[in-house]
């Protein structure tokens, strides 16, 4: 016996000819939620050399780049503790007091080793004062670091009785010094920033490290002592702080309370551009690092154009809001085909 199939079951040649075709999706290419920054500085480099071409000359990138190398030190710091669902704005005490003692110990004792032995221990000490104050009395990132930050500017200025200090020869040799015709301060900022990435990235220390910062309860339930890598990390950045604070006070040829005034907002901004989120675990040093060169030509560029203070904060606003909506970019359309759809 034959079934008979209904009419709502039959699709004629008609009704498929008016069917609407679906929709194209609109979208970017796919280059990794933290390739954009590189798009942004390949971009900044076009423009500098079409508007300014000063600033692209051999003479201006080598001016530029111990800067920038300084900057990408301090963002890396910033990135590992952001990681951790922190924030540490000890940068600008960090910087100038690891300066300051690294002077005052490599004069007092005539030894660069010493002195920057010591200013690592003052260093890491500080970190974990920043750490069990986050971590252990549960006090906001935000407040904790600002409160150690004044304590830090505070000794500085006791330090120095607010004038500056002289840094070793030595250092300011090391310092001012190139190898392959690089400065020695950008080729120390690399070396800092590969190894952040391939602890983070390639070690179980580093799996375990951005476990924490994803989900800090899990991570404590699987076994991973969690204390510790929050501490960690701000021990790395007070470290990575003190490390650029001696590179900048070696390149300047003093130290002073002011010496890390320009390093706290654009190593946060740094981070930021970078694409590393507020929310912890995600996170690139390099794209950091790449960040920071963006900031420093951008901030050689705007000078270049001759900008008063006003106008270079206002530029390079714009340019961090850019980049943080060329990033997101992606996702908004991808809403808004679903919207669409």
């Amino acid at each position: 016996m034959k079934k008979i199939m209904s009419d709502s079951s039959i699709t004629t040649p008609e009704a498929q000819s008016t069917t609407p075709a679906p929709r194209q999706s609109v979208s970017l290419p796919s280059i990794g939620e933290f390739g954009w920054v590189w798009v942004g500085l390949i971009l900044l480099l076009g423009i500098s050399l079409v508007v300014a071409p000063g600033t692209m000359t051999r003479g201006s990138i080598l001016a530029m780049l111990p800067f920038a190398g300084i900057l990408a030190i301090v963002a890396t710091g910033e990135t590992l503790v952001i990681q951790q669902r922190g924030l540490d704005m000890s940068a600008i005490g960090m910087v100038s007091l690891a300066g300051v003692v690294m002077a005052r110990t490599g004069l007092s004792h005539d030894s660069l080793l010493l002195a920057v032995a010591v200013t690592v221990g003052v260093c890491a000490l500080v970190g974990i004062v920043n750490g069990v104050l986050v971590s252990r009395l549960a006090i906001m990132p935000l407040v904790a670091t600002l409160a150690t930050n004044a304590l830090l500017i505070g000794a500085v200025r006791s330090l120095t009785d607010n004038a500056p200090v002289n840094v070793p020869a030595l250092m300011q040799t090391i310092s001012h010094a190139q190898l392959f015709g690089l400065p020695a301060n950008i080729l120390i900022a690399c070396a800092f920033v590969v190894t952040a990435w391939l602890i983070t990235r390639k070690t179980a220390i580093g799996r375990r490290f951005v476990g924490v910062g994803v989900n800090p309860r899990a991570a404590e339930a699987a076994g991973v002592r969690v204390l510790s890598y929050q501490i960690g990390a701000y021990v790395a950045s007070a470290m990575c702080f003190g490390a650029a604070g001696m590179l900048l006070a070696g390149f300047i040829g003093s130290a002073s309370a002011t010496s890390g005034n320009d390093y706290l907002l654009p190593a946060i901004a740094a981070v930021v551009v970078g694409g590393t989120p507020f929310t912890g675990g995600k996170g690139s040093v390099i794209a950091s690092a790449a960040a920071a060169l963006f900031m420093a030509q951008l901030g050689q560029l705007v000078l270049a154009l001759g900008a008063g203070d006003s106008i270079q904060l206002l530029v390079q606003a714009s340019a961090i809001l850019l980049a943080t909506l060329i990033r997101h970019l992606p996702h908004v359309l991808h809403s808004l085909n679903r919207v669409k759809k």
